[in-house]
């Protein structure tokens, strides 16, 4: 039986941590990104007694390692694994720099809502000057003062709506009641 007060998490990233892990696998490179083999994964890891699982993003490929570099977004895979499982936590790395508070927001509480509170957060940096390009922005130069400044932003737009704000009264029309909103003004 195991431990209730012991908790393991597992990143479920590709075929392993060493560079050369894809030779070893037992699919071929074009099935990692699958839904079959994320699902896959995410059910044993569930089924192995596992408290959560990370899964790990970033913009820019891992880099000139002989392995296949092709990724799904952190966000999409957790998603899709938080519909995929019952009882593991999915916690997706998440990087602040560059993405603006409000979509990061409304993606993890979409995937907490779909997970039905199994979500988690990892916060991310993006620091090299190839993710500023991608992203069509200038290099931002304090990404640890970015990451606090997002993650207090992110944490004060899910405080912005009181659980019962969505009253959806059809003899009113009324969706929201707005006294039970509150509006942030963040300055970072």
């Amino acid at each position: 039986m195991p431990n209730p007060g012991l908790h393991l998490a597992i990143e479920i990233d590709g075929d392993g941590a060493h560079p050369a892990a894809w030779r070893r696998a037992s699919h071929a490179p074009d099935r990692l990104l699958t839904p079959h083999h994320i699902r896959s994964t995410a059910t044993i890891v569930e089924n192995s007694g596992f408290t959560l699982a990370t899964v790990d993003d970033d913009l820019l490929p891992p880099g000139d390692r002989p392995q296949p570099v092709g990724r799904i977004g952190a966000v999409e895979r957790a998603a899709f694994i938080a519909a995929s499982t019952t009882t593991l936590g999915i916690v997706p790395t998440v990087s602040t720099t560059y993405a603006e508070p409000f979509h990061v927001s409304s993606q993890l509480a979409s995937i907490d809502h779909v997970s039905v509170g199994r979500a988690g957060w990892l916060v991310g940096l993006s620091t090299a000057r190839e993710a500023a390009r991608a992203w069509g922005r200038s290099l931002v130069e304090d990404s640890a003062r970015e990451a606090r400044d997002s993650t207090r932003a992110v944490r004060d737009l899910w405080d912005s709506w009181e659980d019962d704000a969505v009253i959806r009264d059809v003899a009113t029309s009324r969706y929201l009641d707005r006294d039970r909103l509150h509006y942030i003004d963040f300055v970072g």
